[in-house]
């Protein structure tokens, strides 16, 4: 049975269902692993690539190693974190020479972030002419973990206008939304307070693939850019990271398990605030807290708010780094049980409103770094609901479901799968 005919016979719904068991049988296979595709687009071109640790093949090599061997590879592009993965979040990406490879790396992440004021100068975060030069066309390979805030989406944005204006054309070899590509959530961001860190006013949690990104900024923000995607075969949006047969590596240093990334989009916001969202630890984003904090007070308070998928027990933890660094902290663990029925955006706000309502005098969001600079908080969170207090967890869920329920016709409009 052809798919047109599936589909008319049995709907979309369960054509997704049909295509994530064969892919759970013959498993999934991303852009990088799609020779013949890629062998058509590249052809005897002079590559860059844009890549990080999560840049990885079915065989277990590299997209840099499988792109130098079968390709022309010229150049690399270091996004936050560098091509192999090993920055700090915020640390400066310098140019180098990759040990491994042998090949130039630029910088596509020059200055640090981590102080939150917003700024997004184009010359930090885009390719330079000088790197530019060297090649015919630009090669794109980075898991996301379908986030806003994640920086790599920002990357792309940049880069694609870059090539745009120098004429080069974009490949995006595409892999899946490693939590699904059905569910929107949050606000869909304040214009004033867009940057890196959400440059474009979409849900936290957009359920987008790079490549369908990549041609929502084409088609929405009208960057130009010439570009193609090698999708991913054998994917549904149903399908989540585990079930793709895939390799896991983490995208990111504090990223580490699939568990991290299926709250990340919640607990994320705690970044902006005096609470520990688990980096140092060996569970960063499923361990929140903080030296003031009663683990067992608040793991009951969040049992009883009673959010999808998550269990809560009480944490006590050292950050080894970060923030609190060396302090005893105490909060809670995260326990998933049910993947598809979380809510981690709604997860984020409940914990925050509850953590702030039982500690108004310790609880606190970060400061601007400077004078008429943001709050992190607001340009995370992508409005100032969370900050300001006026509003209780439910009314601010209520708000912003209501804006990804309206952003779901732009959504649909990008999907290739």
């Amino acid at each position: 049975m052809g798919i047109e005919e599936h589909r008319h016979r049995y709907g979309t719904q369960a054509l997704g269902k049909e295509r994530m068991m064969e892919s759970m049988t013959a498993g999934v296979r991303t852009g990088i692993d799609r020779t013949e595709e890629c062998r058509r687009v590249f052809g005897n071109a002079r590559l860059g690539l844009i890549t990080g640790y999560s840049g990885l093949a079915r065989n277990m090599k590299t997209s840099i190693d499988v792109l130098k061997e079968k390709f022309n590879l010229r150049v690399l592009f270091s996004p936050e974190h560098g091509v192999r993965g090993i920055l700090e979040p915020g640390e400066k990406v310098s140019f180098h020479i990759d040990r491994f490879s042998g090949l130039p790396a630029y910088s596509l992440y020059e200055d640090s972030i981590s102080s939150g004021d917003g700024s997004t100068k184009d010359r930090v975060y885009q390719p330079s002419r000088e790197a530019l030069d060297q090649v015919d066309l630009m090669v794109f390979d980075i898991q996301d973990v379908g986030s806003r805030y994640y920086t790599y989406a920002s990357t792309l944005f940049y880069a694609m206008r870059a090539c745009a204006a120098a004429d080069k054309k974009m490949v995006i070899l595409d892999r899946p939304n490693p939590i699904g590509g059905t569910v929107l959530e949050g606000n869909c961001h304040t214009r004033e307070l867009l940057s890196f860190i959400g440059l474009t006013q979409i849900p936290i949690r957009h359920s987008w693939t790079m490549g369908e990104m990549a041609q929502y900024y084409n088609g929405e923000h009208h960057l130009g850019c010439d570009l193609e995607v090698i999708p991913v075969q054998g994917w549904s949006r149903e399908m989540y990271f585990n079930e793709t047969g895939l390799p896991f590596v983490k995208p990111s240093p504090n990223l580490p398990a699939l568990d991290s990334i299926l709250v990340y989009n919640g607990t994320c916001l705690f970044s902006g605030t005096n609470v520990s969202e688990g980096r140092g630890t060996t569970t960063p984003f499923t361990t929140i807290g903080a030296p003031y904090i009663d683990p067992m007070a608040l793991s009951d308070r969040m049992n009883r708010e009673h959010c999808p998928g998550l269990a809560f027990s009480p944490a006590f933890f050292i950050p080894s780094f970060g923030k609190h660094a060396g302090k005893c902290c105490y909060g809670v663990q995260i326990h998933i049980s049910e993947p598809r029925t979380i809510r981690a955006v709604e997860l984020g706000v409940r914990l925050m409103c509850s953590i702030r309502e039982m500690y108004p005098k310790q609880f606190a969001f970060n400061p601007p770094p400077s004078k008429g600079a943001q709050y992190h908080i607001d340009l995370a969170s992508g409005n100032t609901d969370l900050r300001e207090g006026k509003l209780s967890a439910d009314q601010i869920l209520n708000k912003w479901n209501r804006e990804a329920d309206a952003f779901r016709p732009v959504h649909e409009k990008y999907r290739i799968y």
